[in-house]
């Protein structure tokens, strides 16, 4: 496994069961606490109940019941500089890239090798 920053809360949001699982399962083995929502709606009382205590999220943005931009645009409005990567199945349009980039967001399009999300996670500042 590569070199993360180590012991990380991290949000995973995926309503596809199986790679809520795996996803889980990569970051606990890399040290890493993994909360998991299967929708905006779970993910959203994440974000209410442990939105000081997170170090990043890594959401779907495919998910019901509105999309894993809202949810981001949520978190974001509660935390400015919350990490993120955006995952998808699709590939995003140019004016959504620049955006996750001018925030300090990462995207990874599905499907992706497991090292490439434990390469973004080494790549988090987490404050203080």
């Amino acid at each position: 496994m590569l070199g993360a920053a180590m012991g990380l809360k991290i949000l995973l949001v995926d309503d596809e069961n199986q790679i809520l699982r795996l996803l889980r399962r990569i970051l606990n083995r890399a040290g890493h606490e993994a909360l998991t929502a299967s929708n905006g709606d779970q993910a959203r009382e994440y974000l209410a109940a442990e939105i000081d205590s997170l170090d990043m999220i890594v959401l779907d943005m495919v998910i019901p019941p509105r999309g894993g931009l809202e949810v981001l645009d949520d978190a974001l409005g509660r935390r400015p500089d919350l990490p993120f990567l955006l995952i998808s199945g699709e590939e995003i349009d140019q004016s959504l890239r620049q955006r996750i980039e001018t925030i300090n967001g990462s995207f990874l399009r599905k499907p992706f090798h497991p090292d490439a999300v434990l390469r973004v996670i080494a790549g988090v500042k987490t404050p203080g």
